[in-house]
Protein backbone atom coordinates (compact mmCIF):
# COMPACT_ATOMS: atom_id res chain seq x y z
CA UNK A 1 0.00 0.00 0.00
CA UNK A 2 2.99 2.30 0.42
CA UNK A 3 2.31 5.83 1.60
CA UNK A 4 -1.19 5.95 0.13
CA UNK A 5 -3.97 6.64 2.61
CA UNK A 6 -7.34 4.99 2.30
CA UNK A 7 -9.30 7.55 0.33
CA UNK A 8 -12.55 6.57 2.01
CA UNK A 9 -11.64 7.96 5.46
CA UNK A 10 -14.53 10.10 6.59
CA UNK A 11 -12.38 12.98 7.84
CA UNK A 12 -9.68 13.09 5.16
CA UNK A 13 -8.35 16.57 4.41
CA UNK A 14 -6.03 17.71 1.63
CA UNK A 15 -3.87 20.74 2.42
CA UNK A 16 -2.37 22.60 -0.52
CA UNK A 17 0.36 25.05 0.45
CA UNK A 18 0.63 27.84 -2.13
CA UNK A 19 2.91 30.40 -0.46
CA UNK A 20 5.47 30.35 2.35
CA UNK A 21 6.66 33.43 4.22
CA UNK A 22 9.16 32.64 6.96
CA UNK A 23 7.51 29.87 8.99
CA UNK A 24 3.96 30.86 8.00
CA UNK A 25 2.12 29.52 5.00
CA UNK A 26 -1.10 30.04 3.11
CA UNK A 27 -3.08 27.93 0.72
CA UNK A 28 -6.22 25.83 0.39
CA UNK A 29 -7.98 23.00 2.21
CA UNK A 30 -10.11 20.47 0.37
CA UNK A 31 -12.36 17.87 1.92
CA UNK A 32 -14.83 15.29 0.66
CA UNK A 33 -18.00 17.12 1.64
CA UNK A 34 -17.47 20.32 -0.32
CA UNK A 35 -16.72 21.01 -3.96
CA UNK A 36 -14.61 24.14 -3.53
CA UNK A 37 -11.56 24.83 -1.39
CA UNK A 38 -11.38 26.64 1.94
CA UNK A 39 -8.70 29.32 1.74
CA UNK A 40 -6.37 30.01 4.66
CA UNK A 41 -3.87 32.85 4.88
CA UNK A 42 -1.88 31.86 7.99
CA UNK A 43 -0.82 28.65 9.67
CA UNK A 44 -3.01 29.48 12.67
CA UNK A 45 -6.01 29.95 10.39
CA UNK A 46 -5.29 26.50 8.88
CA UNK A 47 -5.41 24.88 12.33
CA UNK A 48 -8.58 26.78 13.29
CA UNK A 49 -10.36 25.83 10.06
CA UNK A 50 -9.43 22.16 10.46
CA UNK A 51 -10.53 22.09 14.09
CA UNK A 52 -13.84 23.71 13.17
CA UNK A 53 -14.41 21.09 10.48
CA UNK A 54 -13.83 18.29 12.99
CA UNK A 55 -16.28 19.99 15.37
CA UNK A 56 -18.92 20.29 12.63
CA UNK A 57 -18.43 16.66 11.62
CA UNK A 58 -18.21 15.62 15.27
CA UNK A 59 -15.44 13.29 14.12
CA UNK A 60 -13.04 12.63 15.58
CA UNK A 61 -14.78 13.72 18.75
CA UNK A 62 -13.08 16.01 21.23
CA UNK A 63 -11.92 14.50 24.50
CA UNK A 64 -12.04 17.89 26.28
CA UNK A 65 -14.18 21.03 26.22
CA UNK A 66 -12.68 24.19 24.70
CA UNK A 67 -11.98 26.94 27.20
CA UNK A 68 -11.70 30.62 26.34
CA UNK A 69 -11.44 34.05 27.92
CA UNK A 70 -14.48 36.27 28.38
CA UNK A 71 -18.19 35.58 28.29
CA UNK A 72 -20.03 33.77 25.54
CA UNK A 73 -18.73 31.64 22.72
CA UNK A 74 -15.41 32.21 20.96
CA UNK A 75 -15.50 33.80 17.51
CA UNK A 76 -15.98 31.41 14.65
CA UNK A 77 -13.70 31.40 11.64
CA UNK A 78 -14.46 32.75 8.21
CA UNK A 79 -15.39 29.27 6.96
CA UNK A 80 -18.34 29.57 4.63
CA UNK A 81 -21.49 28.02 6.07
CA UNK A 82 -22.65 26.00 3.11
CA UNK A 83 -24.71 22.89 3.56
CA UNK A 84 -22.48 19.83 3.40
CA UNK A 85 -23.55 16.87 1.31
CA UNK A 86 -24.38 13.84 3.40
CA UNK A 87 -22.04 11.56 1.45
CA UNK A 88 -18.34 11.47 0.77
CA UNK A 89 -17.00 12.10 -2.71
CA UNK A 90 -13.31 11.18 -2.98
CA UNK A 91 -13.07 12.99 -6.31
CA UNK A 92 -13.36 16.29 -4.45
CA UNK A 93 -9.86 15.87 -3.02
CA UNK A 94 -8.27 13.58 -5.59
CA UNK A 95 -5.53 15.20 -7.65
CA UNK A 96 -5.71 18.49 -5.70
CA UNK A 97 -2.30 20.07 -5.26
CA UNK A 98 -0.76 23.13 -3.69
CA UNK A 99 1.69 25.31 -5.60
CA UNK A 100 4.50 24.42 -3.17
CA UNK A 101 3.36 21.30 -1.31
CA UNK A 102 0.42 18.96 -0.81
CA UNK A 103 -0.40 17.06 2.38
CA UNK A 104 -3.15 14.52 2.96
CA UNK A 105 -4.10 14.56 6.66
CA UNK A 106 -6.15 12.06 8.61
CA UNK A 107 -6.71 12.96 12.24
CA UNK A 108 -7.62 9.74 14.03
CA UNK A 109 -8.08 11.12 17.55
CA UNK A 110 -8.48 14.45 19.33
CA UNK A 111 -7.20 13.53 22.77
CA UNK A 112 -5.31 15.56 25.38
CA UNK A 113 -6.54 18.78 23.72
CA UNK A 114 -4.64 18.07 20.49
CA UNK A 115 -4.65 15.81 17.40
CA UNK A 116 -3.16 12.42 16.65
CA UNK A 117 -3.06 10.90 13.20
CA UNK A 118 -1.11 10.54 10.00
CA UNK A 119 -0.01 12.77 7.16
CA UNK A 120 1.18 11.93 3.66
CA UNK A 121 3.45 14.34 1.80
CA UNK A 122 1.86 13.76 -1.62
CA UNK A 123 4.81 14.84 -3.77
CA UNK A 124 7.11 12.25 -2.17
CA UNK A 125 4.44 9.68 -1.17
CA UNK A 126 5.98 9.74 2.30
CA UNK A 127 3.81 8.92 5.33
CA UNK A 128 4.47 10.14 8.89
CA UNK A 129 2.50 9.81 12.10
CA UNK A 130 1.98 12.74 14.47
CA UNK A 131 1.02 12.94 18.14
CA UNK A 132 -0.03 16.59 18.26
CA UNK A 133 -1.11 19.47 16.03
CA UNK A 134 2.30 21.07 16.69
CA UNK A 135 4.09 17.93 15.51
CA UNK A 136 1.92 17.93 12.36
CA UNK A 137 2.94 21.53 11.64
CA UNK A 138 6.61 20.66 12.22
CA UNK A 139 6.34 17.77 9.75
CA UNK A 140 4.79 20.08 7.15
CA UNK A 141 7.46 22.74 7.86
CA UNK A 142 10.20 20.16 7.38
CA UNK A 143 8.75 18.98 4.08
CA UNK A 144 8.37 22.55 2.82
CA UNK A 145 11.96 23.33 3.85
CA UNK A 146 13.20 20.26 2.01
CA UNK A 147 11.20 20.96 -1.14
CA UNK A 148 12.12 24.63 -1.39
CA UNK A 149 15.81 24.69 -0.53
CA UNK A 150 16.74 28.28 -1.26
CA UNK A 151 19.85 28.86 -3.39
CA UNK A 152 22.90 30.22 -1.52
CA UNK A 153 22.59 33.93 -0.74
CA UNK A 154 18.78 33.96 -0.94
CA UNK A 155 16.87 35.73 1.83
CA UNK A 156 15.03 33.05 3.89
CA UNK A 157 12.37 35.58 4.94
CA UNK A 158 11.39 36.33 1.35
CA UNK A 159 8.14 34.66 0.26
CA UNK A 160 8.76 31.44 -1.65
CA UNK A 161 6.45 30.68 -4.53
CA UNK A 162 6.34 27.86 -7.02
CA UNK A 163 8.17 28.48 -10.29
Amino acid sequence: MGAQLAMHARNLICIGVDKVTGRDYSGRIWHQYRTGPIHFSTTMELVQEMDELYDRWDFPQRSTQVRHFGNGEPKTSALEREEETAYMDEARIKDRTGDIGTFIVRVKYRQNATWQGEVVWAEKQERKYFRSALELLKLIDGALDESSQAPPGADPEEPQTAP
